[in-house]
């Protein structure tokens, strides 16, 4: 009896769903190699994109381009933003009336005019099998 019981439950588990996707993300145009890339997920419209993250990476900058790889999602719709801290001060530093200093990008090159741009311009699927995408970081 015991070992049935054991066999049955070694057999659900290995048919539970597992969510495995990856996004793989190449951020190109970096015009240095001075502090970090920090890279951020959304997976809530009303979060996007200053709210609370799915997931966020922070890998150092390489001048040109940049790739990094978000493991074990869920498939779904997800919103990408990111910026180049070239100062490594953890925050995005601006001129007045708000202007970036430093460099920043979004998925699907999203535009950012008078502001960032909606979760919908932003968002990228990722399917089961996972997704790679690029974009571009605007000085």
């Amino acid at each position: 009896m015991y070992s049935r019981t054991l066999i049955v439950a070694l057999a659900m588990f290995m048919v539970a769903p597992t969510w495995a996707a990856e996004l793989t993300i190449t951020v190109t145009g970096l015009r240095s190699d001075q502090g970090m890339v920090r890279l951020a997920l959304f997976d809530q419209a009303s979060e996007f994109p200053k709210g609370k993250k799915l997931a966020s990476l922070d890998v150092p900058a390489a001048k040109g381009s940049v790739t990094v790889r978000f493991e074990d999602l869920k498939p779904g719709r997800y919103a990408v933003a990111m910026h180049h801290d070239e100062n490594g001060n953890k925050k995005m530093d601006t001129y007045i009336l708000g202007i970036p200093k430093e460099g920043y990008g979004f998925a699907n090159d999203a535009p950012a005019f008078f502001g960032p741009p909606s979760f919908d311009q932003a968002a990228i699927s990722v399917p089961a099998e996972g997704a790679e995408i690029s974009f571009a970081v605007v000085y």
